[in-house]
């Protein structure tokens, strides 16, 4: 991902490659140490970065899948 196109956080970034992985919310929330609210928040802060409005859009446009 390159930052000037995808102004993403460093933990934005982490969120969006474990659901590359396949993780579900819970399990991202688990082996980021924060709340399934927390991921929540997170995926809803990219999906507005990106201009998406799912997580495979939002997959898709960082080419992760």
């Amino acid at each position: 991902m390159k930052e000037s196109v995808h102004p993403l956080t460093e933990r934005e970034k982490e969120v969006m490659q474990l659901l590359a992985l396949g993780l579900t919310y819970e399990k991202i929330a688990i082996q980021m140490e924060v709340s399934h609210q927390t991921i929540k928040m997170h995926l809803k802060n990219i999906y507005s970065k990106l201009h998406v409005q799912n997580k495979i859009e939002a997959l898709q446009k960082v080419k992760l899948i």
